[in-house]
């Protein structure tokens, strides 16, 4: 999934294994977040963690242009699709917290203004809120001066200071892995400042390195072909560094290990995904069902922690298999998040308040009677 599929909901001009990428990642995001899956395959759930946001991030960057855009329409455009949603999310599902007694009004307002991780409910709303600050300040470097980023030289010094200088900076900030207070605050506090920053700006730098990574090699990745000699490799390194070292990777934690070994087993598990991506859009079945999802990202990343959470008490009441409990809840969790997606698209009153508006190719909202945008046209490139 990258940023683009959450923002918009798919264009048949791009290109399938793209799509599909989308719909693989969010797949993955949600069965990393299934507590069945995290207690039955730990070493698998460690696998996909060492390189499960970083792809996240690099099919962002290769999806993303800042070549017609201003920095403003961006960060409007940007706000509208995945500020905006997350904000009625967080005050809907607060209000329902606040019901039943365990959710304060101080802790929905602390994650509207101070957006993070640990102060959002849902969590993986974090990814959204990162997202857009993410596209702001990549617009800013690749806007700011050609000379920075007009020759490869360049382009890779840019991406080896990003990401030496973002593993130092995501260090300076509390290991929530080992720092229990910092996987959850419902109150404003001085503490807030140690576990993170509002957007999670402290993972900025790198996730930046990730994020320009996948856009310095979008044309390369559109045309991308598996070399089995690479695969090898890539699914070798994979096994060392994971089995020998078990390195991961969570950014919402502030959890990252050895930066070059992690950073370079990241990068073979991208790879790898963009080997298995293209080998699953030869599959007509498979490729229509993975760029469905890939569409319907959005809804999925907002609701299916919630749907896992009430769900997978009742399986595990009356299941004894974890595997059964896992290959049930996995795609209910897709399915009906799917379902929400097309009842939004079906109410205007909805529509306004979940998905993004209309926007014209000058960057502003579309006025009634104005012709709508062609599909894809801010869809992808933006």
């Amino acid at each position: 999934m990258s940023g683009e599929a959450i923002a918009h909901q798919g264009s048949g001009t791009r290109l399938a294994f793209i799509d599909i990428a989308k719909g693989l990642g969010i797949i993955l995001i949600v069965l990393g977040h299934n507590q069945a899956f995290l207690f039955r395959f730990p070493d698998a759930a460690d696998f996909l963690m060492a390189f499960r946001l970083p792809f996240f991030f690099f099919m962002a960057g290769v999806t993303f242009s800042a070549r017609t855009k201003t920095l403003k329409q961006v960060a409007l455009q940007r706000a509208d699709a995945w500020l905006k949603p997350v904000m009625v999310v967080v005050i809907v599902t607060g209000l329902l917290h606040a019901v039943f007694g365990d959710r304060s009004p101080q802790a929905i307002l602390l994650g509207l203004i101070y957006p993070a991780g640990f102060t959002l409910n849902p969590v993986p709303l974090w990814f959204l809120t990162h997202l857009w600050l993410l596209y702001v300040f990549s617009t800013l470097l690749l806007r700011a001066d050609k000379l920075l980023l007009d020759s490869p030289v360049k382009r890779a010094l840019l991406l080896i200071i990003l990401a030496a200088a973002g593993y130092f900076v995501m260090d300076a900030f509390a290991d929530a892995s080992i720092v229990p207070e910092c996987r959850s605050q419902s109150e404003f506090s001085a503490s807030l400042l140690t576990c993170g920053l509002p957007f999670s700006a402290d993972l900025l730098l790198m996730t930046s390195f990730y994020f320009l990574l996948g856009n310095f090699l979008a044309v390369q990745v559109k045309r991308f072909q598996i070399n089995l000699v690479w695969a090898a490799v890539a699914a070798i390194a994979m096994v060392v560094f994971q089995f020998g070292f078990s390195y991961t990777i969570d950014f919402n934690l502030r959890h990252y290990d050895a930066p070059v070994a992690t950073t370079l087993q990241a990068l073979c598990g991208i790879y790898l995904m963009l080997c298995v991506c293209t080998l699953l859009s030869r599959i007509g079945l498979a490729a229509n069902v993975l760029r469905y999802f890939g569409s319907a990202s959005l809804f999925i990343l907002l609701f299916h922690v919630s749907i896992l959470h009430v769900f997978l008490p009742l399986f595990q009441r009356d299941i004894r298999s974890s595997v059964i409990i896992v290959a049930l809840s996995l795609p209910l969790a897709l399915c009906l998040s799917a379902l929400m997606w097309e009842w939004c698209k079906r109410s205007k009153i909805l529509s306004a308040l979940v998905l993004p508006r209309k926007w014209q190719r000058t960057g502003g909202p579309a006025t009634p009677g104005a012709a709508a945008a062609p599909a894809g046209s801010t869809a992808h490139r933006s």
